[in-house]
């Protein structure tokens, strides 16, 4: 009987421990997402500033024609942005990952050989 007792009252302080320890992952992991990033919160608002001020000086003109809409985004990436960051961005040739479908084929690949 008393060793029953010991038994259930350490599963209960188990259990308890655990829930604790997960509640406080997840409350630390909710709470602090942004320290796996490497940038600094401003890093971003130079080119934004200019990216809102060429918007405004499209916005107050007068409507842009077909012709220079396509020219203006031969230049970079779109109408608005231009070439703006166009070298920070990472294209797939960039990465080194395999891609869901590779992982997917080498997978069946494996089961079935």
């Amino acid at each position: 009987m008393l060793l029953n007792k010991a038994q259930n009252w350490l599963k209960s302080s188990i259990k308890l421990v655990l829930t604790v320890l997960v509640c406080g992952l997840l409350f630390i992991s909710n709470t602090y997402p942004a320290q796996a990033t490497t940038s600094k919160p401003t890093d971003g608002e130079v080119s934004l500033n200019r990216i809102q001020a060429k918007t405004e000086n499209v916005a107050r003109s007068n409507p842009r024609g077909i012709d220079e809409i396509i020219e203006t985004s031969r230049n970079g990436l779109n109408g608005v942005q231009g070439g703006a960051d166009k070298n920070k961005m990472i294209s797939p040739e960039d990465t080194n990952a395999t891609t869901v479908e590779d992982q997917a084929v080498n997978l069946l690949d494996n089961l079935f050989n």
